[in-house]
């Protein structure tokens, strides 16, 4: 019977041994094991949708809210008032240290132009930025039309009174301010303004196309358009025929 006794005892405490390294090893299947529960706890912390924002996080994000604000400005500046700001306005505008001034500076900008400072709309505002899109819309040239020198100068001075347009080139005869004689030249306009206040009566801008790409940029010289410039005994002025004068005076002769 001690010995029936004694087996049973020992089967016993088999038993419990078993059932306890089947207990833990559950345990460590059902994420109980202190390890796996560090790295759960881990996985949790570094997910960024519930991850809280630190201190210096959020003055990052605030810093870069600034930016954007901030290109607002600038574009402004660099780009919509480009060819109207003056240099003094322009200094003054770039001193200025937050963007409470900026805004103010913006309107007051605006305010000294508005030739009706008692109604509610500004004429010279609309007329600005009615300008802006038409430049755009017919000066643009591998750039933005704003960009362009026709488009700076409808900009500023509006359109021309006069606009003499030769879009394909092809054979000129100059007149006799520009030497005579027959040439072909290159596409160019030539824009005239009866008056432009604080430069003057009957002036006239020419826009010379050299490369044929759309890309019509100023000139003072006027023989800038002439496409066979470089063509020895081509495209001869008057002067030139009669050999009082050669190619390499024009400019001197009849630049603007």
């Amino acid at each position: 019977m001690l010995l029936s006794g004694s087996r049973s005892c020992f089967i016993c405490l088999v038993s419990l041994a078993l059932i306890g390294g089947l207990t833990a090893q559950t345990g460590k299947q059902q994420g109980t094991d202190p390890s796996a529960a560090s790295a759960s706890q881990a996985t949790k912390e570094v997910d960024p949708l519930k991850r809280p924002t630190s201190d210096k996080q959020q003055r990052q994000n605030a810093k870069s809210l600034r930016n954007e604000l901030g290109k607002a400005h600038k574009d402004w500046l660099e780009k919509d008032v480009a060819w109207i700001i003056s240099d003094e306005e322009k200094s003054a505008f770039k001193q200025l240290s937050n963007d409470e001034e900026r805004d103010q500076f913006i309107e007051a900008f605006w305010q000294r132009r508005d030739p009706t400072p008692d109604t509610e709309e500004n004429e010279f505002k609309e007329e600005h930025y009615r300008r802006m899109a038409y430049a755009n819309d017919h000066f643009a040239a591998g750039i933005p039309g704003w960009k362009t020198d026709r488009g700076r100068m409808y900009i500023m001075y509006g359109p021309a009174d006069e606009v003499e347009s030769h879009p394909s080139g092809g054979s000129y005869e100059r007149p006799i301010d520009e030497g005579g004689g027959s040439t072909s030249t290159y596409p160019f306009e030539d824009w005239r303004w009866r008056y432009i206040e604080g430069i003057g009566q009957e002036v006239i801008v020419e826009f010379v196309d050299t490369c044929m790409c759309g890309d019509y940029h100023m000139t003072m010289d006027r023989g800038e358009k002439d496409a066979l410039l470089h063509v020895p005994g081509a495209g001869l002025t008057l002067y030139e025929q009669m050999g009082i004068t050669n190619k390499a005076a024009r400019f001197n002769n009849s630049g603007l």
